[in-house]
């Protein structure tokens, strides 16, 4: 028994030592050859399901999921309308995440083209996470960090088995990021300002390229340049199709649905409408809170922290982090998609926690559960303790993030993170791992 346990030690050190060695290696690639390795493991990472899916051609994939909208939009450019006033579906996004519809179409406007076309933002994403991560970290640590966020299931189980365009706005995130990291405030403002006419999340943390500058000049000039961005791409749609254009933000900010006499549109209960946030399972099993008061909370901790930033009580980065954790914990209509953002944003908190980092890695599987509650495809369906238990389990660990982020407050990564050879192990063995859960994936799609 003694010598099957020593083989099985020997052999998983032996293991151990190849992924160092093997990241180790990798940190002697040219810039070009690191990008080319996260495109190909962005593909391969999404092979296994493609695969299934074209084998399988099963059309009721496309229940519950949004191509036809996404292709109601796109065409509706395409053929010279006018987005908001003449798409077949109400419009409930800004208007450039409807202009990066447009390739998927010319390129064939097929399913496989559609999440091909995702997953290409999934890799672009990888790209600027690596540069960002790479800004404060060995070379090594930077591409583990890039590999952890390709390998996760929000990435794939995102773009890929739900066919969502989430990992779209990540790339501009990470971009805002990016300029912020290297103080680059009036490129951080333009991507806002780009970004927040894509989805309107990024708005949330815009203030804080204006609060950048030392100087109230420059701190003006940002705000210039990110609202003037902003209103250009709007102004058309103020213009021409101002009250169908104005409805998606009041979706957004007070739940409130709409209603087209002309135009088809979803009518769900308010508390479907939540999707899988924590709040949608504490209003159908305990007590419900409006959505008015949440977002009176949410937007608040938002302010208070654009202020805090302002009176250098809380630095930049960390500021960023927290106003994209808020939705999390405040927000009351949350997807799984959405947390793609988050993860984005945290690995660069959790690279040098090997526990933590492992913790932010599960938290993507734990995730797929919620989401299947949610969509009443669960075992646990009948169960109402049971559910509201893991939505109050996936709650606690946002708030752990926060509590850790506002922990670190302090922290604008100025100087080297250091990691060490567990950041690899964890990294290697989440891929490993993720990379089975999709052949896994891939076979359950066949049967």
């Amino acid at each position: 028994m003694s010598n099957s346990l020593g083989k099985i030690r020997d052999l998983v050190h032996s293991v151990n030592n190849k992924f160092i060695s093997l990241f180790k290696k990798m940190e002697t690639f040219s810039t070009k050859r690191i990008y080319l390795l996260l495109f190909l493991l962005t593909f391969i990472m999404a092979a296994p399901m493609l695969i299934g899916y074209e084998i399988d051609d099963d059309d009721g994939r496309y229940e519950h999921k949004d191509l036809d909208i996404f292709q109601d939009r796109a065409e509706t450019i395409l053929e010279g309308d006018m987005l908001y006033g003449d798409t077949e579906h109400v419009t409930l996004s800004p208007p450039l995440i409807n202009y990066l519809f447009v390739p998927a179409v010319l390129l064939g406007n097929t399913p496989l083209i559609w999440t091909l076309w995702f997953a290409v933002f999934i890799f672009s994403s990888s790209v600027i996470l690596y540069r960002v991560l790479n800004s404060f970290f060995e070379k090594q640590y930077a591409l583990a960090g890039s590999i952890f966020f390709i390998a996760s299931p929000f990435s794939h189980y995102t773009t890929i088995m739900m066919m969502q365009d989430d990992a779209i706005i990540v790339t501009f995130l990470l971009l805002a990021f990016l300029f912020m990291v290297r103080k680059s405030w009036y490129k951080a403002s333009a991507v806002f300002g780009f970004g927040a006419m894509t989805k309107l999340f990024p708005a949330l943390c815009a203030p804080l390229a204006a609060i950048g500058p030392k100087t109230w000049k420059g701190r003006i000039f940002a705000t210039t340049i990110g609202l003037g961005i902003g209103f250009f791409v709007a102004l058309p749609y103020l213009i021409y199709a101002t009250e169908e254009f104005l409805q998606f933000l009041n979706f957004y900010l007070t739940g409130q649905q709409p209603v087209s006499e002309s135009q088809l549109s979803e009518t769900v209960s308010d508390i479907d409408q939540r999707g899988m946030s924590f709040w949608r399972f504490l209003g159908e099993y305990v007590i419900y809170i409006p959505s008015i008061y949440l977002h009176v909370v949410f937007v608040s901790l938002i302010v208070l922290t654009w202020i805090a930033a302002l009176m250098k009580k809380i630095e930049i980065i960390p500021a960023f982090t927290l106003c994209i954790l808020w939705i999390f914990i405040f927000y009351s209509k949350i997807h799984y998609g959405y947390h793609l953002m988050i993860f984005s944003l945290l690995i660069p908190w959790a690279l040098p926690h090997p526990k933590r980092l492992a913790g932010l890695g599960g938290i993507g599987f734990f995730l797929i559960l919620i989401h299947r509650m949610w969509r009443k495809n669960s075992m646990f369906n009948s169960i109402s303790a049971i559910q509201m238990t893991l939505a109050s389990i996936m709650w606690t660990f946002w708030i752990y993030w926060a509590v850790m982020i506002l922990k670190n407050k302090n922290n604008d990564f100025s100087a080297p993170e250091k990691c060490d050879r567990s950041t690899i192990l964890v990294v290697s063995y989440f891929t490993l791992f993720c990379a089975g859960y999709y052949l896994l994936a891939m076979v359950n799609i066949l049967l």
